[in-house]
């Protein structure tokens, strides 16, 4: 893909693209996502260590800490990249407010993803998130993946 073409799909919103085009680069995104995910799955238990059982400089640890920075960052570039892609096929739908639709999955991610780490990130490992809210949120990602995949990539 030449650089015209990326700027284009993943840097503005302006423009139209077809079925095709949108499952062939939102799968592209969603499977990078998936890769950076299972890179974080061994190291997602070494963020929270006591200092009093474990040395301050270990690096195991600082690969976690490295790792969780480079994945923040880089979800959220894919997030607005998704969110360029997705609202040229909302266009192209002809639904209003293109942008904004665009955004429900990656909203719906980040906020189920940050209530996921609530737990793990508080002092003492204190269990401050109820599960309603965690499966809530977690089931209006599901659905408004579910929701988008249906209108943009498999509705003809």
């Amino acid at each position: 893909m030449d650089g015209d073409r990326f700027r284009f799909l993943f840097r503005t919103d302006a423009g139209v693209i077809d079925r095709e085009v949108w499952l062939k680069y939102a799968s592209a995104l969603a499977g990078v996502v998936v890769a950076l995910t299972l890179g974080w799955l061994p190291l997602r238990g070494h963020i929270v260590h006591d200092l009093a059982q474990s040395k301050l400089f270990e690096p195991l640890i600082f690969a976690a800490y490295a790792y969780a920075m480079f994945l923040a960052f880089a979800l959220m570039l894919i997030g607005v990249s998704y969110m360029n892609l997705t609202a040229k096929r909302f266009r192209a739908r002809a639904w209003p407010s293109p942008l904004g639709l665009a955004g429900l999955c990656p909203l719906f991610a980040f906020l189920s993803g940050a209530l996921r780490l609530a737990p793990i990130l508080s002092p003492a490992g204190l269990d401050i998130v109820p599960a309603w809210a965690l499966w809530g949120m977690e089931g209006a990602f599901a659905a408004a993946t579910l929701w988008t995949l249906w209108e943009l990539g498999l509705r003809r």
